[in-house]
């Protein structure tokens, strides 16, 4: 099987704010893939602070990268700052596009808001990953924070950015995911 060079485009999320290199979402992905058999390069292309609008505007650099395939994580620094859920939707649909359009496999990578989020802005906000996925026909893994929820155990003290214990689970409960979706781009 030819080497696959995925991706890892987002947030904080990915870069792995606070956290060593070696701890961040793309290096753990890339050792359990690598332990389950696949012959893949996780390039992390995370940057924190980053809403779906700054995405946007780096999203020239990983296209030129040429990636065999790329994950997109962004949404969580939109919802903190309460950013209306339809330009996170437009935003993220146009990366999904851009990659599309450059046959670049895609797998989205959705988030939750937080307890703390106001509620009605919370159920807007949860349903535009659903409709980027479904638009495009491309697989959705809908929580990212699957499995840490919001125990303070899985956090760094700042409560919002996984350590790497939580980057461990979140990493095994997505397995499954990156399992299907590289099989499916692997033939």
């Amino acid at each position: 099987m030819a080497k696959i060079t995925l991706a890892a485009f987002g947030d904080s999320l990915t870069e792995g704010y606070g956290l060593p290199a070696y701890s961040s979402l793309p290096a753990q992905l890339e050792r359990k893939l690598l332990e389950e058999g696949f012959h893949v390069e996780v390039n992390n292309f995370g940057l924190s602070g980053d809403t779906s609008a700054d995405g946007l505007f780096r999203l020239a650099n990983v296209l030129e990268s040429d990636p065999d395939a790329v994950y997109i994580e962004f949404g969580a620094n939109d919802c903190f700052q309460l950013m209306d859920p339809e330009q996170t939707r437009v935003n993220l649909a146009r990366m999904v596009e851009a990659f599309q359009e450059a046959s670049i496999p895609v797998l989205l990578l959705g988030f939750k808001p937080m307890n703390f989020t106001p509620q009605s802005y919370a159920s807007e906000f949860n349903n535009i990953f659903t409709q980027v996925a479904e638009e495009f026909s491309v697989p959705l893994y809908p929580n990212l924070t699957e499995g840490i929820g919001e125990a303070p155990e899985y956090y760094q003290p700042d409560g919002v950015h996984p350590n790497t214990e939580g980057v461990e689970v979140m990493v095994k409960n997505m397995f499954p995911a990156f399992k299907s979706f590289l099989e499916s781009i692997s033939g």
